[in-house]
C-alpha cells in the first residue's frame, strides 16, 4: 500500500471551521451600499447561512432595500476578524427586520486569481468508506492517528490526494479532505477537486456535496492557513449502488460463492482512477453524465431507467466519439443513394395530393432513412470495446424508445392487466440492467479489466426475472 508523504494538519483547520460555523453578531460595511453600518446577526442555515439585519425602510434616509435584490461584496467584521460576504440575498421582509441567505464567504483579502496551495475540506454526514471501490493509500494525520481511508489522483502529472478523516475515535465527525501540492489559482484547483469528487462519488456511491471550505496555503506543509473561502456545493448523493465492490461477501454473505469470487474480485487501481479522473477532468459532457448516473440512483422507480438510458446514449457517443462506424442498415453508400432517389421519385409523382407541410416532412424523412438504429448505436461502444453482450442485454436496450417516450416495458409479457407490482419489478429491473451495462461501458473504457456487481443476477428473487449469469460480470 503507498502512503502519502508527510504528516497532514487537520487539526486547525477543523477547529477554524467550528469557529466558523458559530452564530454570532457582526457590522456590516461598503460605503456605497444601504446595508452600510448595520448590525447584522449570521448563522448557519441550510447549506450556507442566513443573516438578519434590522432596517427603517420609513427612514428618511431611506435608501434602496428590498426583498429579491442580490448584494454583493459586503464586509462583516466581527471582534475579531473579518470576512467578505460575497452575495446576500433578500429572502424576507417583516418590518424592521431584514432577512438574507449567504451562499459564499471569504477572507478579507482573498483573491481567486491569486496562486495557493489550496485543500478542500466537505463536512460529511456519515463516513465515507470506499476500500472495497478503489485502492487505498495510507496517510498520518496531527490528529493523533494513522489510517488507510485515503487515495489518489494524477491529472495533468498533478497527484490530487483525498483523505476521509475524523476528529476523534469517539466524536465521530467525519470531513472529506482533498489536496494538491501544486501552487494554482481557486478555478484550477476547483475544477480538479470536482472531477476527483464526482469519480469518487461514483465509485463509492456517495458524492460529498453541500459544503466545501477551501483553505488557501503559502507553503506545501499546509499547517496554518492564509485564507478561508466557504461556498455551497451540489447536494449531497448518498446512493447504495457501487459499480465495483471487492468484498463478494457484501453481497453473497455465505453464499458458496462468496469464496470463489472473494479471490477473484479487486477495486478500481489507482492508475485507472486516476484515468477516470483525467477523463472527467476534460470533458464537460462526461462528468455530466456520472452526475445523471448518481442523480438516477436514487431518483424515483419512474425516473431511475429513463435516467440511466439517457446516460448510456451519451456514453455511446463518447466513446465512439469521431470514428466512422459502419452502422446504417444498408452498408454501401451507392446502394443507399439508389434507394433514398426512388423513394424520392415515388413521392415527387404524387406531390399534387400531398400537403407542402407533410410534402416537406418527406423529403427530410427520406434523407434520414438509412440513419443508424438507436439500438445500433446503442450497441457500438460494446463492439468497439470488445465486449460480448448477452442476450438479455440486447433485449434491455430495445427498450429505450419506451423509456424516453414515458412507457413502461413488459418484460415478462404479462400483458395488459399486469399488477403495478410487477410495473415495479419491471421498472427496477429496468434500471438496474442499464446500470450494469453503464459500469461495464466506462470501467472497460478507463482500462479496468476485472469484475463489476451485477445487480441483476443480485436481485432475481425479487424481479423474479431469472438469469443464467454470474453475480459479478466480467468486464
Amino acid at each position: 500500500m503507498e502512503r502519502l508523504e508527510g504528516l497532514k494538519y487537520h487539526k486547525m483547520m477543523i477547529d477554524i471551521i467550528d469557529e466558523f460555523k458559530k452564530a454570532k453578531w457582526g457590522k456590516l460595511i461598503k460605503k456605497s451600499s444601504p446595508v452600510n453600518g448595520l448590525k447584522s446577526y449570521i448563522k448557519p442555515y441550510k447549506k450556507g447561512f442566513s443573516i438578519e439585519f434590522k432596517y427603517d425602510v420609513f427612514s428618511p434616509n431611506r435608501k434602496n432595500l428590498d426583498v429579491g435584490q442580490d448584494h454583493k461584496a459586503i464586509q462583516i467584521e466581527f471582534k475579531n476578524s473579518s470576512f467578505i460576504l460575497e452575495n446576500i440575498y433578500l429572502e424576507n421582509h417583516a418590518m424592521p427586520k431584514f432577512k438574507g441567505s449567504v451562499s459564499r464567504i471569504h477572507t478579507k483579502g482573498f483573491s481567486e486569481s491569486k496562486q495557493y496551495y489550496y485543500r478542500l475540506v466537505i463536512p460529511l454526514e456519515r463516513e465515507l468508506i470506499f476500500h472495497y471501490n478503489i485502492e487505498q493509500t495510507s496517510f498520518s494525520s496531527d490528529l493523533g492517528y494513522n489510517s488507510r481511508c485515503a487515495t489518489k489522483a494524477v491529472i495533468n502529472e498533478e497527484t490530487i490526494e483525498i483523505c476521509c478523516i475524523n476528529r476523534t475515535k469517539k466524536k465521530k465527525e467525519y470531513y472529506l479532505v482533498v489536496d494538491s501540492d501544486k501552487r494554482q489559482t481557486f478555478e484550477e484547483f476547483s475544477h480538479k477537486t470536482n472531477s476527483v469528487n464526482i469519480g469518487l462519488g461514483y465509485l463509492s456511491g456517495y458524492y460529498a456535496g453541500d459544503q466545501g471550505y477551501f483553505f488557501c496555503y503559502t507553503n506545501k506543509s499546509k499547517k496554518k492557513p492564509k485564507h478561508l473561502r466557504f461556498t455551497e456545493l451540489r447536494d449531497s448523493i448518498k446512493s447504495r449502488y457501487q459499480p465495483v465492490y471487492s468484498n463478494s461477501y457484501g453481497y453473497l454473505h455465505r453464499d458458496k460463492l462468496a469464496e470463489k469470487y472473494y479471490k477473484l474480485l479487486r477495486p478500481i487501481s489507482l492508475e485507472e482512477f486516476s484515468l477516470l479522473s483525467q477523463r472527467l477532468n476534460d470533458s464537460l459532457e462526461f462528468s455530466s453524465t456520472l452526475i445523471l448516473i448518481l442523480e438516477s440512483s436514487v431518483a424515483s422507480l419512474l425516473f431511475m431507467p429513463g435516467g440511466y438510458a439517457i446516460a448510456l446514449e451519451t456514453m455511446s457517443d463518447l466513446i465512439i466519439g469521431k470514428q466512422k462506424l459502419k452502422i446504417a442498415p444498408i452498408k454501401d453508400k451507392a446502394t443507399g443513394k439508389k434507394i433514398r432517389k426512388a423513394f424520392k421519385e415515388i413521392v415527387d409523382e404524387h406531390t399534387a395530393t400531398i400537403a407542402p407541410d407533410d410534402l416537406k416532412t418527406l423529403h427530410i424523412r427520406i434523407e434520414q432513412f438509412n440513419q443508424a438504429t438507436n439500438k445500433a448505436r446503442l450497441r457500438a461502444p460494446f463492439d468497439i470495446l470488445k465486449f460480448k453482450l448477452e442476450d438479455e442485454d440486447f433485449k434491455i436496450l430495445e427498450t429505450r424508445n419506451d423509456f424516453l417516450h414515458g412507457r413502461i416495458p413488459d418484460l415478462t409479457e404479462s400483458g395488459p392487466n399486469r399488477t403495478v407490482e410487477r410495473i415495479n419489478k419491471d421498472l427496477y429491473y429496468s434500471a438496474i440492467r442499464f446500470y450494469t451495462l453503464l459500469n461495464i461501458l466506462i470501467l472497460k473504457w478507463i482500462g479496468y479489466d476485472n469484475r463489476v456487481v451485477n445487480l441483476p443476477k443480485l436481485h432475481e428473487s425479487f424481479t423474479e426475472i431469472l438469469l443464467n449469469e454470474e453475480p459479478f460480470r466480467q468486464v
